[in-house]
């Protein structure tokens, strides 16, 4: 009687344990359930910084919080940034986990990020969205903030400053093409107003010959 009790008590830890290993690295996370599928969403690592590698992070479980593995054949996910969004990534199973999945992303500006999941899990059709916030996972953030000893322009910052000098340096180039163009202008008109004169000069030559 007593090893059974033992032997229930080890059962229910090692459950515990499954539960807990499937729900843990989920605290930053967003939890959905869909149909008979719990969803959990969020980043591979938090807090997430601009510019350094990340992934799309998906723990899938049915209702009895078993994890439901398979789905990288049948589901895949898109990121959506402002008005810009990728093509359907793929979803790859982890080997961390039965139950995850990772679609690795660089995401490259600071802000507020989307992940809309899209296919089928066991056969139930899913089309779910899920947006970054302060209350399901984290937005992206400026990896200035924890770079030491010196704050480094990121790479998006590097790239805004080319667009603007690009931009400034056509304009430059553009007023210069427009200046050499009203020269030449003037310097045609001088020219015409010249064989005019010429040709008025030889004219009145001419009647006063006659």
């Amino acid at each position: 009687m007593r090893r059974l009790r033992v032997n229930k008590l080890v059962a229910a830890l090692a459950a515990a344990l499954v539960s807990a290993s499937w729900a843990g690295p989920a605290l930053a996370h967003e939890h959905r359930t869909v149909g008979s599928v719990r969803m959990t969403v969020g980043w591979v690592d938090e807090p997430t910084y601009a510019g350094l590698k990340n992934a799309v992070q998906l723990l899938l479980a049915d209702a009895s919080k078993k994890p439901i593995t398979g789905a990288s054949d049948t589901l895949k996910v898109q990121v959506i940034f402002g008005g810009q969004r990728t093509a359907p990534l793929e979803l790859e199973e982890s080997a961390r986990r039965p139950g995850e999945y990772e679609a690795a992303i660089i995401p490259t500006r600071p802000g507020t990020y989307t992940f809309r999941f899209v296919g089928t899990i066991n056969g139930q059709p899913i089309d779910q969205a899920f947006t970054s916030s302060e209350t399901t996972f984290d937005p992206v953030v400026a990896p200035s903030t924890i770079e030491f000893p010196v704050k480094d322009p990121s790479v998006a910052e590097v790239a805004e400053l080319a667009a603007r000098v690009a931009a400034r340096t056509q304009a430059a180039n553009a007023a210069a093409a427009a200046g050499v163009t009203r020269a030449t202008a003037v310097g045609i008109a001088g020219v015409v107003v010249g064989l005019i004169g010429i040709i008025v000069g030889v004219t009145a030559r001419r009647r006063a010959a006659a």
